[in-house]
């Protein structure tokens, strides 16, 4: 479809519609021109950011949806290893090494958000200290 055909449909519209459609398409184009701004810090190339249900900024794994507290947590909160966390979540070990080893740089901020988000209990798998093998 060509620019023009678009436009003639959407002058087919009623008025109300089109300003519905506009503030669709401007709240879209503020997403995603926010989004770019968000680049990884070159600090933490494994980590990128982004915009949760709140829109607030959530470090992630980069290239992925998940998020570094779901790593901490995981590592934390439920014991798991670096290889479990990895296998469970499909990343790899230095993804999630480079999570934890995010989480440690950032202190009481991270821990605020982790602790804030604490889901149910995972189901039990064997463990070890996930943070401290990260570092080694």
């Amino acid at each position: 479809m060509t620019i023009q055909e678009l436009q003639d449909q959407v002058l087919q519209l009623s008025v109300e519609d089109r300003w519905q459609l506009v503030n669709t398409v401007l709240a879209s184009l503020q997403k995603e021109t926010h989004c770019a701004l968000m680049e990884p810090d070159p600090a933490f190339p494994d980590i990128a950011f982004r915009s949760d249900a709140e829109n607030s900024w959530v470090p992630v794994v980069h290239g992925t949806s998940i998020h570094v507290r779901t790593v901490v947590m995981a590592a934390t909160e439920w014991d798991w290893s670096t290889e479990q966390i990895a296998e469970e979540y499909g990343l790899s070990e230095a993804q999630v090494k480079a999570a934890l080893v995010f989480y440690e740089a950032h202190g009481d901020e991270a821990a605020v958000a982790v602790t804030e988000q604490i889901p149910a209990p995972a189901p039990e798998k064997v463990a070890e200290k996930p943070i401290e093998a990260a570092k080694a």
